[in-house]
Protein backbone atom coordinates (compact mmCIF):
# COMPACT_ATOMS: atom_id res chain seq x y z
CA UNK A 1 0.00 0.00 0.00
CA UNK A 2 1.56 3.31 -0.79
CA UNK A 3 2.77 5.60 1.98
CA UNK A 4 0.92 8.59 0.96
CA UNK A 5 -2.57 6.67 1.50
CA UNK A 6 -1.45 5.23 4.85
CA UNK A 7 -0.49 9.35 6.43
CA UNK A 8 -3.82 9.71 4.88
CA UNK A 9 -5.49 7.38 6.91
CA UNK A 10 -4.13 8.33 10.56
CA UNK A 11 -4.51 11.76 10.36
CA UNK A 12 -8.19 13.90 10.69
CA UNK A 13 -10.36 15.09 7.53
CA UNK A 14 -11.37 18.62 8.61
CA UNK A 15 -14.84 17.52 8.77
CA UNK A 16 -14.21 15.71 11.86
CA UNK A 17 -12.41 18.24 13.28
CA UNK A 18 -15.11 20.87 13.05
CA UNK A 19 -17.11 17.94 14.91
CA UNK A 20 -15.03 18.00 17.46
CA UNK A 21 -14.73 21.49 18.11
CA UNK A 22 -18.44 21.94 17.43
CA UNK A 23 -19.08 19.19 20.37
CA UNK A 24 -16.71 20.70 22.51
CA UNK A 25 -18.08 24.56 22.21
CA UNK A 26 -21.74 22.48 22.94
CA UNK A 27 -20.58 20.80 26.22
CA UNK A 28 -18.78 24.39 27.18
CA UNK A 29 -22.33 26.03 26.85
CA UNK A 30 -23.72 23.04 28.76
CA UNK A 31 -21.63 23.57 31.49
CA UNK A 32 -21.13 27.40 31.77
CA UNK A 33 -24.65 28.29 33.18
CA UNK A 34 -23.86 25.06 35.69
CA UNK A 35 -20.84 27.03 36.66
CA UNK A 36 -22.15 30.13 37.16
CA UNK A 37 -25.22 29.08 38.85
CA UNK A 38 -23.19 27.26 41.20
CA UNK A 39 -20.68 30.25 41.48
CA UNK A 40 -23.62 32.54 42.62
CA UNK A 41 -25.43 30.07 45.15
CA UNK A 42 -22.13 30.36 46.86
CA UNK A 43 -22.27 34.19 46.66
CA UNK A 44 -25.51 34.09 48.22
CA UNK A 45 -24.76 31.73 50.57
CA UNK A 46 -22.25 34.14 51.86
CA UNK A 47 -24.84 37.11 51.90
CA UNK A 48 -26.97 34.60 53.79
CA UNK A 49 -24.47 34.19 56.56
CA UNK A 50 -23.51 37.90 56.48
CA UNK A 51 -26.81 38.96 57.34
CA UNK A 52 -26.87 35.64 59.76
CA UNK A 53 -23.49 37.50 61.72
CA UNK A 54 -25.09 40.40 61.85
CA UNK A 55 -28.25 39.19 63.65
CA UNK A 56 -25.60 37.94 66.40
CA UNK A 57 -24.31 40.69 66.85
CA UNK A 58 -27.47 42.28 67.17
CA UNK A 59 -28.36 40.11 69.70
CA UNK A 60 -24.93 40.45 71.65
CA UNK A 61 -25.59 43.99 71.72
CA UNK A 62 -29.04 43.61 73.13
CA UNK A 63 -27.86 41.36 75.96
CA UNK A 64 -25.35 43.65 76.91
CA UNK A 65 -27.47 46.95 76.78
CA UNK A 66 -31.04 45.62 76.76
CA UNK A 67 -31.83 47.54 73.85
CA UNK A 68 -31.11 47.30 69.86
CA UNK A 69 -28.50 49.69 68.49
CA UNK A 70 -29.76 53.06 67.72
CA UNK A 71 -30.56 53.36 64.19
CA UNK A 72 -28.44 56.70 63.90
CA UNK A 73 -27.25 59.76 65.94
CA UNK A 74 -27.14 63.35 64.97
CA UNK A 75 -25.75 65.90 67.55
CA UNK A 76 -26.74 69.60 66.95
CA UNK A 77 -24.00 71.57 68.87
CA UNK A 78 -26.16 74.96 68.86
CA UNK A 79 -27.04 77.47 67.94
CA UNK A 80 -24.57 77.19 65.46
CA UNK A 81 -23.07 73.85 64.60
CA UNK A 82 -24.66 70.17 63.64
CA UNK A 83 -22.30 67.78 63.88
CA UNK A 84 -22.28 64.28 62.71
CA UNK A 85 -21.85 61.75 65.96
CA UNK A 86 -20.05 58.38 64.40
CA UNK A 87 -21.46 56.33 67.10
CA UNK A 88 -24.40 54.75 64.32
CA UNK A 89 -25.80 51.31 64.32
CA UNK A 90 -22.89 49.55 63.11
CA UNK A 91 -19.79 51.24 65.25
CA UNK A 92 -21.56 49.95 68.08
CA UNK A 93 -21.64 46.25 66.49
CA UNK A 94 -17.69 46.55 65.94
CA UNK A 95 -16.73 44.58 68.91
CA UNK A 96 -19.47 42.27 68.22
CA UNK A 97 -18.29 41.48 64.98
CA UNK A 98 -14.78 40.50 66.11
CA UNK A 99 -13.40 44.26 64.85
CA UNK A 100 -12.75 45.57 68.59
CA UNK A 101 -9.18 47.08 67.73
CA UNK A 102 -11.19 49.35 64.83
CA UNK A 103 -13.65 50.10 67.04
CA UNK A 104 -11.35 51.61 69.27
CA UNK A 105 -9.54 53.09 66.79
CA UNK A 106 -13.01 55.41 66.13
CA UNK A 107 -13.25 59.02 68.01
CA UNK A 108 -17.22 58.80 68.60
CA UNK A 109 -17.08 62.55 69.64
CA UNK A 110 -15.83 63.29 66.23
CA UNK A 111 -17.48 63.43 62.42
CA UNK A 112 -16.14 60.53 59.84
CA UNK A 113 -15.82 62.88 56.94
CA UNK A 114 -13.35 65.73 55.74
CA UNK A 115 -14.25 69.64 55.61
CA UNK A 116 -15.35 70.21 59.58
CA UNK A 117 -13.97 72.71 61.10
CA UNK A 118 -13.20 73.14 64.38
CA UNK A 119 -11.38 69.92 64.96
CA UNK A 120 -8.30 68.06 65.57
CA UNK A 121 -6.64 67.51 61.73
CA UNK A 122 -4.95 64.27 63.64
CA UNK A 123 -7.82 62.84 65.35
CA UNK A 124 -10.17 63.39 62.08
CA UNK A 125 -7.89 61.62 59.90
CA UNK A 126 -7.86 58.45 61.82
CA UNK A 127 -11.46 58.39 61.68
CA UNK A 128 -11.70 59.64 58.08
CA UNK A 129 -9.65 56.56 57.37
CA UNK A 130 -11.54 53.69 60.00
CA UNK A 131 -14.64 54.95 57.39
CA UNK A 132 -12.52 53.27 54.35
CA UNK A 133 -11.75 49.95 55.86
CA UNK A 134 -13.77 47.32 53.78
CA UNK A 135 -15.17 44.80 55.84
CA UNK A 136 -17.16 42.15 54.31
CA UNK A 137 -19.29 40.84 56.66
CA UNK A 138 -21.09 44.24 55.65
CA UNK A 139 -21.15 43.64 51.62
CA UNK A 140 -22.84 40.93 49.73
CA UNK A 141 -20.68 39.37 47.16
CA UNK A 142 -22.86 38.99 44.50
CA UNK A 143 -23.69 42.98 44.65
CA UNK A 144 -21.41 44.82 41.71
CA UNK A 145 -20.33 48.22 43.48
CA UNK A 146 -16.76 48.40 44.44
CA UNK A 147 -15.43 48.25 47.46
CA UNK A 148 -15.32 51.76 48.63
CA UNK A 149 -17.33 54.86 47.22
CA UNK A 150 -15.58 57.90 46.74
CA UNK A 151 -18.71 60.91 46.73
CA UNK A 152 -20.39 60.51 49.40
CA UNK A 153 -21.22 64.45 50.60
CA UNK A 154 -23.17 66.40 53.37
CA UNK A 155 -23.49 69.76 51.11
CA UNK A 156 -23.36 72.82 53.00
CA UNK A 157 -26.59 73.62 55.12
CA UNK A 158 -28.56 70.32 54.42
CA UNK A 159 -31.29 69.25 56.19
CA UNK A 160 -31.08 72.80 58.69
CA UNK A 161 -30.60 75.69 56.68
CA UNK A 162 -27.33 77.92 57.74
CA UNK A 163 -27.02 74.97 60.32
CA UNK A 164 -25.71 71.51 59.09
CA UNK A 165 -22.82 71.81 58.29
CA UNK A 166 -20.69 74.76 58.46
CA UNK A 167 -18.70 73.99 55.09
CA UNK A 168 -19.49 70.87 52.76
CA UNK A 169 -18.36 67.35 54.36
CA UNK A 170 -16.78 64.63 51.90
CA UNK A 171 -15.61 61.11 52.70
CA UNK A 172 -14.68 58.06 51.28
CA UNK A 173 -16.62 54.82 52.57
CA UNK A 174 -16.74 51.34 52.81
CA UNK A 175 -19.88 49.66 51.24
CA UNK A 176 -23.22 48.38 53.21
CA UNK A 177 -25.42 46.72 51.36
CA UNK A 178 -27.74 45.42 54.30
CA UNK A 179 -30.34 48.30 55.94
CA UNK A 180 -32.41 48.05 58.43
CA UNK A 181 -36.70 47.90 58.55
CA UNK A 182 -38.13 51.19 60.23
CA UNK A 183 -41.82 50.84 58.81
CA UNK A 184 -44.12 51.20 56.00
CA UNK A 185 -45.39 54.48 54.45
CA UNK A 186 -46.99 56.58 51.78
CA UNK A 187 -48.46 55.03 48.52
CA UNK A 188 -46.86 51.34 49.49
CA UNK A 189 -48.85 51.54 52.87
CA UNK A 190 -52.24 52.46 50.98
CA UNK A 191 -51.79 49.51 49.39
CA UNK A 192 -50.63 46.95 51.96
CA UNK A 193 -53.63 48.43 54.81
CA UNK A 194 -56.17 49.32 51.82
CA UNK A 195 -56.14 52.95 51.61
CA UNK A 196 -55.90 53.08 55.50
CA UNK A 197 -52.65 52.74 56.26
CA UNK A 198 -51.39 56.41 56.92
CA UNK A 199 -47.85 56.29 57.91
CA UNK A 200 -46.94 53.27 59.77
CA UNK A 201 -43.40 53.78 61.35
CA UNK A 202 -43.69 51.07 63.56
CA UNK A 203 -40.63 48.94 62.46
CA UNK A 204 -37.80 48.03 64.70
CA UNK A 205 -35.43 51.50 63.50
CA UNK A 206 -37.79 54.17 64.09
CA UNK A 207 -37.05 57.67 64.52
CA UNK A 208 -37.18 59.47 68.18
CA UNK A 209 -37.88 62.70 68.86
CA UNK A 210 -34.70 65.18 70.15
CA UNK A 211 -33.45 64.91 73.47
CA UNK A 212 -32.04 68.06 75.09
CA UNK A 213 -28.84 68.45 76.99
CA UNK A 214 -27.72 71.86 77.65
CA UNK A 215 -26.87 73.50 74.27
CA UNK A 216 -26.84 70.25 72.59
CA UNK A 217 -29.87 68.24 71.27
CA UNK A 218 -29.31 64.50 70.15
CA UNK A 219 -31.50 63.34 68.16
CA UNK A 220 -31.22 59.27 66.92
CA UNK A 221 -33.21 56.63 65.50
CA UNK A 222 -34.97 54.79 68.35
CA UNK A 223 -33.72 52.41 70.84
CA UNK A 224 -36.21 49.40 70.89
CA UNK A 225 -36.28 46.37 73.22
CA UNK A 226 -36.80 43.38 72.30
CA UNK A 227 -40.10 42.87 74.11
CA UNK A 228 -41.53 45.75 71.76
CA UNK A 229 -42.07 43.08 68.81
CA UNK A 230 -45.54 41.98 70.41
CA UNK A 231 -46.44 40.34 66.67
CA UNK A 232 -43.14 37.65 67.52
CA UNK A 233 -39.60 37.91 66.57
CA UNK A 234 -40.10 35.14 63.83
CA UNK A 235 -42.69 37.69 62.30
CA UNK A 236 -40.23 40.44 62.05
CA UNK A 237 -37.44 42.06 60.37
CA UNK A 238 -34.62 43.95 61.48
CA UNK A 239 -32.50 44.05 58.51
CA UNK A 240 -32.88 43.49 54.59
CA UNK A 241 -30.35 44.13 51.36
CA UNK A 242 -30.12 47.54 49.59
CA UNK A 243 -27.56 47.11 47.11
CA UNK A 244 -25.70 49.31 44.11
CA UNK A 245 -23.56 51.38 46.33
CA UNK A 246 -23.94 54.95 44.77
CA UNK A 247 -25.52 54.13 41.14
CA UNK A 248 -29.24 53.88 40.85
CA UNK A 249 -30.64 50.89 39.73
CA UNK A 250 -33.83 49.99 38.11
CA UNK A 251 -34.31 46.40 38.70
CA UNK A 252 -30.27 45.36 37.69
CA UNK A 253 -29.50 47.87 35.41
CA UNK A 254 -27.72 51.01 35.74
CA UNK A 255 -29.60 54.09 35.53
CA UNK A 256 -27.02 56.94 37.01
CA UNK A 257 -25.18 58.32 39.64
CA UNK A 258 -26.92 58.98 42.65
CA UNK A 259 -26.48 61.64 45.89
CA UNK A 260 -24.10 59.23 48.19
CA UNK A 261 -25.19 61.11 51.18
CA UNK A 262 -26.37 58.36 54.19
CA UNK A 263 -29.73 60.29 55.02
CA UNK A 264 -30.34 62.12 52.01
CA UNK A 265 -33.81 60.57 49.72
CA UNK A 266 -32.02 59.25 46.82
CA UNK A 267 -29.11 57.14 47.66
CA UNK A 268 -28.92 53.76 47.10
CA UNK A 269 -26.96 51.65 49.18
CA UNK A 270 -25.01 52.83 51.87
CA UNK A 271 -21.58 53.10 53.66
CA UNK A 272 -21.13 50.98 56.56
CA UNK A 273 -20.89 54.08 58.69
CA UNK A 274 -23.19 55.41 59.82
CA UNK A 275 -25.48 53.06 57.60
CA UNK A 276 -28.63 54.96 58.98
CA UNK A 277 -31.08 52.31 59.67
CA UNK A 278 -34.46 54.89 58.81
CA UNK A 279 -35.86 52.56 55.99
CA UNK A 280 -39.18 53.46 55.31
CA UNK A 281 -40.88 51.67 52.44
CA UNK A 282 -43.34 53.29 50.09
CA UNK A 283 -42.44 51.80 47.29
CA UNK A 284 -41.87 52.21 43.44
CA UNK A 285 -43.29 50.57 40.04
CA UNK A 286 -42.43 47.42 38.87
CA UNK A 287 -39.69 49.10 36.44
CA UNK A 288 -38.09 50.61 39.42
CA UNK A 289 -39.60 54.17 38.44
CA UNK A 290 -41.75 56.47 40.51
CA UNK A 291 -41.85 57.81 44.03
CA UNK A 292 -44.56 55.20 45.89
CA UNK A 293 -45.79 51.89 44.68
CA UNK A 294 -46.52 48.37 44.67
CA UNK A 295 -43.33 47.08 44.37
CA UNK A 296 -40.75 46.78 47.38
CA UNK A 297 -37.86 44.23 46.27
CA UNK A 298 -35.64 44.52 43.38
CA UNK A 299 -37.62 47.26 41.84
CA UNK A 300 -34.84 49.91 42.68
CA UNK A 301 -32.56 50.59 45.42
CA UNK A 302 -33.37 54.31 45.96
CA UNK A 303 -33.60 54.79 49.79
CA UNK A 304 -37.06 54.04 51.11
CA UNK A 305 -38.78 53.33 47.67
CA UNK A 306 -37.56 49.54 48.09
CA UNK A 307 -34.95 46.45 49.00
CA UNK A 308 -32.73 45.85 46.39
CA UNK A 309 -30.00 43.02 45.44
CA UNK A 310 -28.63 40.92 42.81
CA UNK A 311 -30.37 37.92 43.58
CA UNK A 312 -32.71 36.23 41.05
CA UNK A 313 -36.06 36.29 42.32
CA UNK A 314 -36.07 38.33 45.68
CA UNK A 315 -33.69 39.48 48.80
CA UNK A 316 -32.83 37.97 51.70
CA UNK A 317 -34.08 39.51 55.29
CA UNK A 318 -33.47 39.22 58.94
CA UNK A 319 -35.70 38.27 61.01
CA UNK A 320 -35.35 39.31 65.11
CA UNK A 321 -35.08 35.63 66.40
CA UNK A 322 -31.72 35.90 64.77
CA UNK A 323 -32.84 34.06 61.45
CA UNK A 324 -32.51 34.46 57.44
CA UNK A 325 -35.14 34.34 55.12
CA UNK A 326 -35.11 34.69 51.52
CA UNK A 327 -38.29 36.75 50.32
CA UNK A 328 -40.30 36.39 47.07
CA UNK A 329 -39.80 39.63 45.08
CA UNK A 330 -43.81 38.64 44.07
CA UNK A 331 -44.64 39.11 47.89
CA UNK A 332 -47.63 40.67 48.60
CA UNK A 333 -47.94 44.12 50.03
CA UNK A 334 -49.73 43.17 52.94
CA UNK A 335 -47.58 40.28 53.80
CA UNK A 336 -44.62 42.28 52.91
CA UNK A 337 -46.22 45.10 55.66
CA UNK A 338 -46.91 42.80 58.39
CA UNK A 339 -43.30 41.45 58.25
CA UNK A 340 -41.64 45.23 58.59
CA UNK A 341 -44.15 46.55 61.27
CA UNK A 342 -43.61 44.79 65.29
CA UNK A 343 -46.75 45.73 66.86
CA UNK A 344 -49.98 45.87 64.76
CA UNK A 345 -51.30 42.14 65.55
CA UNK A 346 -49.88 40.71 62.28
CA UNK A 347 -48.65 37.22 63.01
CA UNK A 348 -47.12 34.77 60.76
CA UNK A 349 -47.92 36.66 58.08
CA UNK A 350 -44.42 35.52 55.81
CA UNK A 351 -45.91 31.34 56.51
CA UNK A 352 -48.49 31.57 54.44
Amino acid sequence: MPRSIVRRRLGFTLIELLVVIAIIAILIALLLPAVQQAREAARRSQCRNNLKQLGLAIHNYHDTFNAFPPGYKIVIALPTRLDHNVGGANVGLLPYLDQAPLFNQIDQTMPMANGIPGYNATALAQNVAAAKVVLPVFMCPSAPAPSTNTNYLYPQGAFVAGVFPAANMTWEGARCDYSGTSGVRGTYSNIAYFNNGGSQRDGVFQVAGGVTSGATVLQQGAMGQMRDITDGTSNTFLLGERTGGTTLYYKTQPQAALSATPLGPTNGGSWWEPLVYEHWIQGSLFDGSGNGGPCAINCTNIRSNGFHCFHTGGAHFLLADGTVRFVSENVSAQVFAAAITRKKGETDQLGQ
